[in-house]
């Protein structure tokens, strides 16, 4: 309930329309399904972990009884048996039962912990993915439109020039296309940044659709020095489940030996008989040993061991092809990430020569000493490589934290 009312705090403070990254990650945490489904399984694998380590303990117990009986003939004192007591029970040795019950659930428990790191940093991909979509579009809307602002100016000009005799219709015509297709990739970056803030709203279930969302600037997304893939962790917790499920069935199929201890104090014959409680108090204690082999029962017993070996086998395999494919794409994204990076590098330089080299040819273009078809192609090269460094700088982000992801496990603090 804090947690909710928090976020509400945090939302209201904030100016209208406006939404971080970081919120967003929380809003995500907060609404997912799957990890309120996680954290009940979570609470519920801590709930078995204790029950098994009460196993380990002494167990107290307060019985009574009260019994009227009616025989014919009736050779009873009395018509009443009564009896109470209280007693401490333990069980000292029952084979490596309860210890294998405790191992049995603690390795649950990892695996439940496992799979909810897991499905966090999942969720925290996901939304990053989905918010850095919107900063993309916004990016190239903002650029289409100072783009076209620019080709506006310029269509101006020529229609200016055109209708005084000074530029041929060829100029004309060529440079209305020029103009059309500056308004086109203005609508359509509009309607892409328009679908990439539905999609956000939609994914993070907000009331209404963000309109101002901070940028992200983080370009090194600091990787793990140990590797933690999760396919890994999970099949060798799974391979250790799967031994103690094993030994637990090979235990119930071996001679069973069973050391158990009682101690307690009570009294009976004290209802409706002349007899007080203090008459026939007592306190007693026991201590016993239990053997019970069950020496044939159609192999019943054999096949379960043999069953879940084989289950054992079969869940390794396909854990191992899990595991095998995680490392080939860690290694995949490495070299994504690599060439990414490379790739960004070189549009960076290509942007400040292609910015250079447009500006001269605008000043050339004003003043008549350059063609129209050598300023409509400068203008043409420098949005496409502005398009590119943008698209290459939030590929080489969600590459990097997809890495992250893939080598261990994403959470609040990566995206901060």
């Amino acid at each position: 309930m804090r947690s909710w009312v928090s976020l509400w705090m945090v939302l209201v403070s904030l100016p209208a329309w406006s939404l971080t990254l970081p919120e967003s990650v929380g809003i995500a945490l907060q609404k997912s399904s799957v990890l309120k489904q996680q954290t009940l399984e979570l609470e519920k694998s801590e709930l078995s972990l204790k029950q098994s380590k009460s196993a380990f303990l002494p167990s107290l117990d307060l019985t009574a009884s009260y019994i009227y009986n009616d025989e014919n003939p009736n050779e009873r004192t009395y018509d009443w048996d009564s009896s109470a007591a209280i007693s401490v029970t333990e069980n000292f040795y029952d084979h490596g039962l309860s210890l294998t019950n405790y191992k049995i659930s603690k390795s649950r428990k990892a695996l439940t912990e496992l799979d909810y790191r897991r499905e966090k940093s999942s969720t925290v991909l996901k939304t990053v993915q989905i918010y850095l979509e919107v900063l993309k579009t916004q990016k190239i809307e903002e650029l289409q439109i100072k783009n076209m602002a620019q080709v506006e100016k310029v269509y101006n000009l020529v229609v200016s020039q055109y209708k005084q005799g000074l530029r041929t219709r060829q100029d004309f015509l060529r440079f209305e296309a020029q103009y059309q297709r500056a308004i086109l990739a203005k609508a359509s970056a509009e309607y892409d940044t328009m679908k990439a803030r539905e999609d956000l709203k939609v994914y993070l279930d907000l009331p209404e659709t963000p309109m101002l969302l901070s940028d992200y600037q983080q370009k090194s997304v600091p990787v793990s020095a140990e590797l933690q893939i999760y396919e890994s962790e999970k099949r060798n917790l799974t391979q250790e489940l799967r031994t103690y499920e094993e030994n637990l069935l090979k235990i119930e199929n071996r001679p069973r030996i069973d050391v158990v201890g009682k101690f307690g104090y009570g009294s009976d014959s004290y209802f409706h008989t002349d007899t007080r409680w203090s008459d026939n108090d007592k306190t007693f204690w026991n201590v016993g040993l239990t053997f019970n082999w069950n020496l044939w029962d159609w192999g019943q017993r054999g096949s379960a061991v043999k069953i879940s070996h084989l289950e054992s086998l079969r869940q390794d395999v396909r854990s191992s092809f899990d595991e095998r494919d995680a490392k080939s794409v860690i290694s995949k994204l490495q070299e994504q990430v690599r060439l990414i990076q490379k790739q960004y590098d070189i549009t960076e330089k290509l942007f400040k020569v292609e910015t250079e080299n447009f500006t001269i040819m605008e000043r050339y273009f004003r003043e008549g000493k350059s063609s129209f078809l050598d300023y409509s192609t400068s203008l043409s090269d420098l949005i496409s490589v502005q398009i590119q460094k943008i698209q290459t700088e939030y590929n080489l982000i969600q590459t990097r934290l997809e890495l992250e992801h893939r080598k261990g496990y994403l959470d609040e603090k990566s995206v901060q």
